[in-house]
């Protein structure tokens, strides 16, 4: 089957099964980011992809978690910084290895990838034939652009910086209008799919909003995007306790939730679609 038509079956699978921002959130991200390109990146991405499309490919990474060859990368997709650690400090830690242990890691080797750095190319190469694994559609460049646009949305998501104790959330049950969810696929999925819009819809909606941040947003190095989510985080983590029902005994997050958080949501997705088109223009000149 080619890569593309196994790409337009998956799209059609229900979101909730995937993680990460959801099918819709990484979409967003990689329109907006598409939006933002420069003529000339955007023929360039064209090119790699092939027939697919950035919005397309921006959600294979979490399909390919299914298959076990390529589990290998399975913490690629977050990171854990307790709250005694410091960016910097946990930074330079896993420099001093030569493992690529989280997101932060699997962005720098995705850059390192398109800017045609034969190390990080080798490097992944190296990891895909160990693994037995093929890229997308045969090309190292289209699997290193559908990994970048799907790390930047991943490190955006506050709670995939999160917090060895709970799993970045994944072990906090709460009621989303009612429903019982975790609370780390509230913030993946259910805020977003909650407005009731498609991803072109959205993404239009997010950069109306925020368009006044992007300059800052497109200049901030890749410490300070994990700055934000741990910010962010906190403040997430923060409002559980007020939240709780006392009968259930579990925080009850309805439309008061809905209206403080969505602008944050917002933000998020804004910013990563931003900064990746600021990367790929750069990468892409």
């Amino acid at each position: 089957m080619k890569i593309s038509t196994l790409l337009l079956l998956l799209l059609a699978v229900p979101n909730l099964i995937f993680a990460d921002w959801g099918a819709n959130g990484h979409r967003i991200v990689a329109k907006i980011c598409y939006d933002n390109l420069t003529d000339k990146a955007k023929m360039a991405v064209d090119e790699a992809l092939g027939d697919n499309y950035l919005e397309q490919v921006s959600n294979w990474p979490d399909y390919i978690k299914s298959e076990r060859n390529w589990g290998f990368m399975s913490s690629w997709h977050y990171m854990t910084i307790q709250p005694d650690e410091t960016v910097e400090g946990l930074l330079a830690k896993n420099l001093k290895n030569d493992r690529v242990d989280d997101v932060a890691e699997g962005i720098d080797i995705m850059l390192g990838i398109l800017r045609n750095e034969k190390d990080a190319i080798d490097t992944f190469q190296a990891l895909m034939d160990k693994n037995r694994v093929e890229p997308l559609a045969g090309s190292i460049e289209a699997t290193a652009l559908a990994f970048l646009i799907h790390f930047i949305g991943d490190i955006h998501q506050p709670l995939h910086v999160g917090k060895n104790r709970d799993s970045g959330a994944n072990k906090i049950s709460v009621l989303f209008f009612g429903d019982r969810y975790n609370l780390h696929s509230v913030w993946d999925s259910q805020i977003i799919e909650h407005e009731r819009l498609s991803y072109t819809e959205f993404s239009a909606f997010v950069e109306k909003h925020v368009q006044g941040k992007k300059s800052g947003w497109e200049n901030a190095p890749m410490n300070e995007w994990i700055k934000e989510s741990v910010t962010y985080r906190e403040q997430i983590y923060n409002t559980l306790f007020d939240n709780t029902d006392r009968e259930s005994g579990l925080p009850d997050l309805g439309w008061n939730y809905q209206h403080d958080f969505i602008p944050i949501v917002e933000e998020r997705l804004g910013a990563a679609g931003y900064r990746a088109a600021a990367l790929l223009n750069e990468i892409y000149k």
